[in-house]
């Protein structure tokens, strides 16, 4: 199959492999206050730092004395561990139509919101690098976080990496259609059943259910 575009760029989570629990995310986050002394931490920082609020965490400065940066740290070793003891045991698999993958002859790359080892562990694990040319995670600092999408930052590294603009990104939320938006690309929204109810503030250039419909389209 070949298409009009010279790159698929792809998000991980809700794309290629299933999202994350948030229990997960709220164990790591704990673990994470655990490594510095704080053994009950306040739930609203627990829910903060597992939906990685950095506006509202950042009370952690005046409520416990931490500096942000250290506790974030911290966190984003403690998601990478969690995330990848998930996979491992099952808790967040593949998606069946990724196989669709093979289908697609264009030049490929991932680009996530999830800390760059998690996705690398991701593509390794399940056997997926011979797919892609540039695999990029966040960087897990505060600089990383802050360049999650809708910036542009990783998304732009990778079409510099790919050598195009010719491309469309593919996503399963609002942000991922934003940031194809601001990165002057089209995007593919996939409408999964976890996102059967969202509503997209920007209209994607497609709107597929699965990664099979999208290589189909992308055929035409």
């Amino acid at each position: 199959m070949t298409g009009t575009y010279d790159a698929v760029v792809f998000d991980n989570d809700g794309v290629l492999v299933e999202l994350t629990e948030m229990d997960v995310l709220r164990r790591a986050a704990r673990a994470a206050f655990e490594d510095h002394g704080v053994a009950d931490p306040p739930e609203p920082l627990v829910e903060h730092a597992a939906n990685g609020n950095l506006d509202d965490l950042a009370r952690v400065e005046d409520d416990l004395d931490l500096a942000l940066a250290d506790y974030w740290a911290s966190r984003e070793d403690h998601a990478v561990a969690h995330q990848t003891d998930a996979i491992e045991s099952g808790e967040k698999p593949l998606y069946d139509d990724v196989t669709a993958l093979a289908d697609l002859s264009h030049r490929k790359a991932v680009v996530s919101n999830n800390q760059h080892g998690t996705v690398q562990f991701i593509v390794d694990h399940y056997g997926l690098g011979d797919h892609f040319e540039h695999v990029a995670g966040r960087d897990p600092t505060l600089a990383g976080a802050r360049r999650r999408k809708p910036e542009t930052h990783y998304l732009d590294a990778a079409l510099d990496e790919l050598g195009t603009r010719d491309a469309v990104y593919v996503g399963d939320s609002p942000k991922d259609v934003e940031v194809a938006h601001r990165a002057g690309v089209d995007s593919a929204f996939l409408r999964r059943s976890h996102r059967t109810d969202t509503v997209l503030d920007r209209e994607p250039t497609y709107e597929v259910e699965t990664l099979t419909a999208l290589a189909e389209r992308l055929a035409d």
